[in-house]
């Protein structure tokens, strides 16, 4: 068992509960107990455990990745300052058209590496070839969702009988940590016949389903002049709307779309740094949220962002949103914490597993290093997590009850 003591725990429950002097105990990859230190010491005193000194510290739910291209790692600084279509199909598919299995496995371990020291726990990736990406899940101990991307126009074809072959070949090699899903690029890139496939071979198998949606505005007016509707409608019309979609940016939405996404349960992920970066859009968050669309938080690829830093864009969704709806209450730091965490969990069908701190969830934790300048003084730990703390604040993250990334000078005891 563990023991973290002494330390303020963010739970994220239902109640919201910040507990000062608090302590949460761990046993293999679950949270069993949380409350005051003095109470979990006493009640564990004769426990055989190991003991996290959490002075100084605040403990929260690891953070939740909805969206990246984790290989994308080897493509940090190399296409920068572009639109998004003269990015992709000038600078980054060209470059992702050389990539190898092993150069694949090497970005995608340097990005579970960077995640984990900035305290996300688990990620919803899209990228070509998933074992590499798998392999170095594995290795690196992350919880992680991979969807085998699918683009079947233009020189790229990946279609049904290649995802349906890699899937049959990688589902043996799952995990209570590690799930496969689908990830048909966008609606440019794959073909009308292939998206309603996705849909059906996603119900069947009980998958989630991947895709970027209405980035840009050019992808809507393409959208309008093929196929005399918007993005959204596009999918609704086609049978490919559900609650197992997860879509990603949603930049661009009329608020008829935003009640068919509503009406479908599909959950969005929100990439402000990225969205800014290659000036796509801003999403129109506030209309969402209001509407009852579940909205996540991601990075997006760390060569369009160009970090995988959740705390970064947690901040910058909170800033953009007060500017563009002009109201300083806007996307208020609970919200933006809430959407980092527990709406990522429901986004991935684990509301009941991460995102929270609470007895019978698994033991996806960070702390983070409140005794530092910057973090000083602390009046409220949720607008410090928004507003002024860092990934690198981050001292220990733990998934399922096991200790993946830890500074040297973490204080662990045995007892």
């Amino acid at each position: 068992m563990i023991l973290i003591t002494d330390t303020t725990i963010i739970t994220q429950n239902k109640k919201r509960q910040i507990i000062k002097n608090g302590a949460v105990l761990i046993k293999e990859s679950k949270i069993v107990d949380f409350g005051p230190t003095k109470k979990l010491k006493k009640k564990y005193a004769k426990a055989k455990k190991r003991v996290i000194d959490g002075s100084g510290q605040v403990i929260m739910p690891g953070l939740i990745n909805a969206h990246t291209h984790a290989a994308m790692t080897l493509l940090r600084g190399y296409a920068d300052d572009m639109p998004l279509m003269d990015w992709l199909n000038k600078k980054i598919w060209p470059a992702e058209a050389k990539m190898k299995p092993k150069d694949i496995y090497e970005g995608a371990k340097l990005a579970c590496q960077e995640m984990l020291a900035s305290g996300t726990t688990t990620f919803f990736d899209m990228y070509w070839q998933p074992e590499p990406t798998i392999k170095a899940i594995n290795e690196a101990g992350s919880r992680g969702f991979v969807g085998p991307l699918i683009i079947d126009l233009g020189s790229i074809n990946i279609g049904p009988a290649q995802i349906e072959q890699t899937y049959n070949k990688l589902k043996s090699k799952l995990n209570s940590a590690l799930e496969l899903t689908i990830a048909p690029h966008s609606i440019y890139a794959v073909s009308k016949s292939t998206l309603i496939w996705c849909q059906r071979f996603a119900q069947r198998n009980k998958l989630l389903l991947h895709i970027h949606l209405a980035e840009t505005e050019e992808e809507v007016k393409n959208c309008l002049k093929q196929h005399c509707c918007r993005p959204v409608e596009y999918l609704e019309k086609i049978g490919f709307l559900g609650d197992n979609v997860v879509a990603a940016h949603a930049c661009w939405l009329s608020n008829k779309e935003i009640k068919i996404l509503a009406k479908r349960g599909v959950s969005v992920a929100h990439c402000p740094a990225s969205n800014l970066k290659l000036v796509s859009g801003i999403m129109p968050l506030g209309k969402l949220l209001k509407a009852g669309v579940n909205v996540a938080l991601g990075t997006d690829g760390p060569s369009s962002n160009n970090n995988l830093d959740m705390f970064e864009d947690m901040k910058i969704a909170a800033l953009i949103h007060k500017w563009n709806e002009r109201n300083p209450a806007a996307a208020d730091a609970q919200t933006i914490l809430d959407i980092a965490t527990i709406n990522g969990a429901k986004a991935l069908k684990m509301p009941n597993e991460i995102g929270v701190i609470d007895i019978g969830m698994e033991a996806d934790i960070i702390l983070v290093n409140f005794n530092q300048p910057h973090l000083t003084p602390c009046f409220n730990p949720i607008s410090h997590f928004v507003y002024a703390a860092r990934g690198s604040d981050v001292e220990i993250t733990m998934v399922g009850g096991k200790i993946i990334f830890q500074k040297s000078h973490a204080r662990i005891t045995r007892s």
